[in-house]
């Protein structure tokens, strides 16, 4: 089913109910089905041919959501823009995608960004910046929106028989981003495994700090679309402006990565913050250490739930259920319309409890990397199977862990396999820890030293002998780290997922 039916059944349900919440403002399910086919109709106004795409550069905002569904509904492919890229990393996208119509907030009209506004043969503004400065061809989103007439907005676009609905770009954080192909109706199959587990109703309302343009945020505000909830959009991911929005709204679900939850924590802890309206929290995009899962749920009062998923799969493969609430070190079972196995290295299936990569087949799984077929086809088998690059593995329940993280995180020091989130999590139980990630450096003698990156919670102190010796508890001997720095901050992407190649490179 097409997400526009979903809006539009809520919309004829009760049209004055809120589904967007930003600022003050907020946006009713009636007026946003109205914008949604305004903007759908627009774009028939505009000089778009078969292989027209639709580029986002916007802030988590509700005219992000507007023009994502319109261009679903008229069947113009969408990528929405990381906007933490840099200037030339959106050329090389929309050059590799070849997008020719642009929908930019006025946070991104910046002079270094400039010369990047060229390549679009059509640009639509959003707030104060003059369109003198985004170039010709650009119309404010107010002045485009009056184009159009709801009553031919499913007048549906003729498009390329191979392009897709949706392209998300990876991060390229370790090489240049590539383009995940999805179509609505895996994102639709995706919700509905998803809706399996974890149940959203009308009265919930969900802080969405998550990035829009990232999986996690996209199928955050998806789902709790399709169920007629409210999101309240965040442009900032801070937990200060979190927690304020949470004690403001009354908000019931919160949706977040595991280092924001760190920071939220110990922000918390420092009193004035009114929480008692969540139902439950979820936590995806990274590993949750069990120690960090533990300080939230006692801290906030309130259970986590967390999840796993990909680009490349729509993006949950697995999420912990109502029923089950949070279960220390899984993800939970996998979703009822995916498969998933855990292999060894020649690809054959382990036993349950033997850890393995975790490999992924099922409606929801792309349809491949855009303009990368060999890439593709080292990704997705002949019959189907997605390797993950995850290391896990099932127990005799069906529930998924996560028991190593990435295969190209593993650390082999002197022949034997370092599990980096072994080591975080050790750390983790550490009260004077804020955030840790685990590297591996080159070594001429052992082949990797392990190397830890902390940062210390505010007031808080620690010693490299410290924790080393809280490893020497938790952790085998080869396990042991080598190396500590200590940091004021660790970098990250723009969803808190910390950048492990960039900390290499530091070393």
């Amino acid at each position: 089913m097409a997400f526009y039916q979903y809006l539009k059944t809520h919309a004829k349900k009760d049209p004055s109910h809120p589904a967007i919440i930003e600022g003050d403002a907020s946006l009713s399910y009636g007026e946003f089905v109205s914008e949604i086919e305004r903007f759908a109709s627009g774009l028939s106004k505009l000089e778009l041919g078969a292989d027209s795409k639709i580029g986002l550069l916007c802030l988590n905002q509700k005219e992000y959501l507007i023009a994502f569904f319109a261009a679903l509904l008229k069947g113009v492919p969408v990528i929405p823009f990381n906007f933490m890229l840099k200037p030339e990393d959106l050329v090389y996208i929309t050059q590799d995608a070849g997008i020719d119509t642009l929908v930019v907030d006025s946070a991104f009209v910046k002079p270094e960004v400039a010369p990047f506004f060229k390549f679009f043969r059509n640009k639509i503004l959003v707030g104060p910046a003059e369109p003198a400065q985004v170039g010709e061809g650009t119309l404010k989103w107010d002045e485009f929106i009056a184009l159009g007439d709801p009553s031919d907005s499913l007048t549906k676009h003729k498009r390329g028989e191979s392009l897709p609905d949706v392209i998300l770009y990876t991060s390229g954080t370790t090489a240049k981003p590539k383009g995940v192909m999805l179509e609505e109706n895996q994102f639709d199959a995706n919700c509905t495994g998803f809706l399996e587990h974890l149940q959203f109703i009308p009265e919930d309302k969900v802080i969405v700090a998550l990035p829009l343009f990232h999986s996690f945020g996209n199928i955050m505000a998806l789902v709790l679309l399709r169920s007629g909830a409210t999101l309240i959009l965040l442009k900032q991911f801070q937990p200060k402006t979190i927690l304020e929005s949470i004690a403001q709204h009354k908000a019931t679900i919160l949706p977040l990565v595991p280092t924001i939850y760190s920071f939220l924590v110990q922000l918390y802890a420092r009193g004035g913050y009114d929480v008692s309206s969540l139902r439950y929290c979820i936590s995806g995009g990274a590993s949750l250490p069990e120690a960090l899962l533990k300080k939230v749920e006692e801290g906030l009062g309130v259970t986590v739930i967390e999840g796993y998923g990909l680009t490349e799969t729509s993006p949950v493969i697995a999420v912990n259920t109502m029923k089950d609430g949070s279960v220390p070190g899984s993800v939970g079972p996998v979703l009822p319309n995916i498969e998933v196995e855990i292999v060894d290295d020649t690809g054959k299936q382990v036993a349950p409890g033997e850890v393995g990569e975790i490999r992924v087949r099922g409606e929801t799984v792309m349809q491949g990397y855009w303009k990368k077929p060999n890439e593709t086809e080292e990704t997705i088998s002949a019959d189907g199977w997605l390797r993950t690059g995850d290391l896990g593995h099932m127990d005799e329940k069906g529930r998924l862990f996560i028991s190593s993280g990435r295969i190209k995180d593993l650390i082999i020091r002197a022949g034997e396999n370092v599990s980096p989130l072994a080591i975080e999590n050790a750390l983790m139980s550490h009260p004077a820890i804020l955030e840790v990630a685990a590297v591996g450096i080159a070594d001429e003698r052992v082949g990797e030293k392990v190397k830890v990156f902390a940062v210390l919670r505010d007031d808080a102190q620690a010693t490299e002998q410290e924790l080393k010796e809280l490893c020497r508890k938790k952790l085998p001997a080869f396990m042991i780290p080598d190396l500590f720095q200590f940091m004021e901050s660790l970098p990250k992407t723009a969803t808190g997922k910390i950048l492990k190649s960039e900390l290499r490179e530091i070393s």
